[in-house]
């Protein structure tokens, strides 16, 4: 019986410690959701567009401007998965995200091309400029 009474003690000592430990600190969901188009951003990224730069620097450098240690967001991002139907509706919240990047980036593209197109008057003047170069 003493013995008996000895391993329950225990026993509920150790489902009272398990119960007890905390569960792990997440990054919220939104910033998550951030972390993740930026990173997706820079794994998209061609090297010759960051000259010097490397890759690892620059992830660090996205976990830092945010203040969450990379192993907080990797935790996080198992915990996150764990749940596949709310992942799934998290990855296509990064995919809008990142589909309106892309329009913006395209946007841009379209209107520096369009500031900077020459017109009719203006190629002349470079023609006949060349001309008199050249003469």
């Amino acid at each position: 019986m003493k013995n008996y009474l000895t391993f329950a003690l225990v026993s509920l000592f150790f489902l009272t410690f398990n119960a007890c430990e905390k569960e792990p600190e997440l990054v919220d969901e939104e910033l998550y959701k951030t972390i993740m188009t930026e990173l997706a951003i820079l794994n998209q990224m061609d090297q010759d567009l960051l000259g010097e730069r490397d890759k690892s620097d620059l992830r660090e450098e996205i976990f830092v401007s945010y203040g969450v240690e990379e192993e907080k967001f990797n935790r996080s991002h198992e915990i996150y998965q764990s749940d596949i139907e709310a992942q799934m509706e998290r990855v296509k919240d990064i995919q809008d995200r990142l589909k309106t990047e892309r329009d913006s980036i395209q946007a841009a593209e379209r209107r520096y091309k369009d500031e900077t197109k020459l017109g009719p008057e203006e190629i002349r003047e470079q023609v006949r400029n060349r001309n008199k170069e050249s003469n």
